[in-house]
């Protein structure tokens, strides 16, 4: 199993390899030399209702499931709150070896402020890394601005997935 920061270390030189193309220095090709540093902003539990029916879609089917509730556990300086609902869509592929999923979670902290999170990734059923992006305000809206990533593994009942959001930081 590769690790979550030689995984997010590839991520990033392809995005500055494909984005700045001649315009990095070489440096920043060495992963030894670029690793990035992550500080984790919460732990979530989400729960899924029941999926519709499977929809077929090249390589496998598209699962679709609402989210019916959750929890954020965060760190001092990250987020803690309730997940009110949302939506979880999930291709499963490749004869269920590749999962592509997209999360959508809305709720609120414990001081009554809104957030939205909405998760894209692609893994297995055992790891599962998404970009995330957070819509927040209050005490916590530097982190609607911040690089954000998770890691996400969906229960064998496909019933509560588990998550770890981290954000990236400067070097």
């Amino acid at each position: 199993m590769m690790s979550l920061t030689r995984i997010l270390t590839a991520l990033l030189l392809v995005s500055f390899a494909t984005a700045l193309p001649g315009s990095v220095d070489e440096r920043a090709y060495n992963p030894a030399s670029t690793t990035p540093k992550l500080q984790r902003i919460f732990t979530a539990n989400i729960n899924l209702g029941d999926f519709q029916a499977p929809i077929p879609i090249p390589g496998g089917s598209r699962m679709v499931a609402s989210v019916t509730g959750g929890s954020l556990k965060g760190p001092r300086d990250g987020i803690t709150g309730t997940i009110q609902g949302g939506i979880s869509v999930i291709d499963i592929i490749n004869s269920g070896q590749t999962i592509v999923n997209m999360v959508q979670s809305f709720g609120a902290t414990p001081d009554g402020t809104p957030f939205l999170i909405q998760e894209n990734g692609i893994g297995s059923q055992a790891d599962n890394f998404a970009r995330l992006t957070l819509s927040i305000g209050g005490a916590q809206a530097n982190l609607a601005n911040q690089f954000l990533l998770t890691e996400a593994n969906l229960s064998a009942d496909r019933r509560t997935v588990s998550t770890t959001g981290y954000q990236l930081l400067d070097r």
